[in-house]
């Protein structure tokens, strides 16, 4: 798990450095539709993954949205309120997240989410994206749930469609 992260890391890292020397052609193209996927780094956390779809507006409007899924396994701590119960472990998550451009490749986020078709969460946080080439980028999304009161750390692949 830590050698996978570790390898994550090191891809993002080259990522960035391949992205910084490049020009960017779509870069002004109105908007364009994506799908992204995901990994989920998270404080109890053995895994998560997920998957997301919609319309990033580069020109048109700040505003870009997304419908997207979550899955994510919790470690099981007997000694924990949070974390006791097995069955609550693995939260699956739909939904709709609004970002806001703020600069460059810097967007705030906010995502209403409905937790294991029961609970309803709101997280937010800020997403950067770097170019890798036309079609492909890669981001960073630092978040936080509100309800739940725990920061995550998202790394994306965006895909221009």
């Amino acid at each position: 798990m830590k050698t996978s992260f570790t390898l994550l890391i090191f891809l993002f890292c080259y990522g960035f450095a391949q992205a910084q020397g490049k020009t960017c052609k779509e870069c002004s193209i109105p908007g364009f539709e994506s799908v992204t996927f995901y990994y989920v780094a998270q404080p109890h956390s053995n895994f998560g993954f997920g998957m997301e779809a919609g319309h990033w507006n580069k020109e048109e409007s700040r505003f870009s949205y997304f419908l997207g899924t979550k899955l994510q396994w919790f470690q099981w701590d007997p000694n924990s309120e949070k974390y006791s119960n097995r069955a609550e472990n693995i939260h699956f998550s739909v939904y709709i997240k609004g970002q806001v451009q703020l600069v460059d490749r810097l967007y705030f986020i906010a995502s209403p989410q409905m937790l294991n078709l029961s609970l309803f969460e709101m997280a937010a946080g800020l997403r950067y994206v770097f170019p890798i080439s036309d079609v492909i980028g890669v981001g960073l999304e630092p978040t936080y749930s509100i309800m739940q009161k725990e920061g995550s750390l998202n790394l994306n692949v965006h895909f221009a469609l």
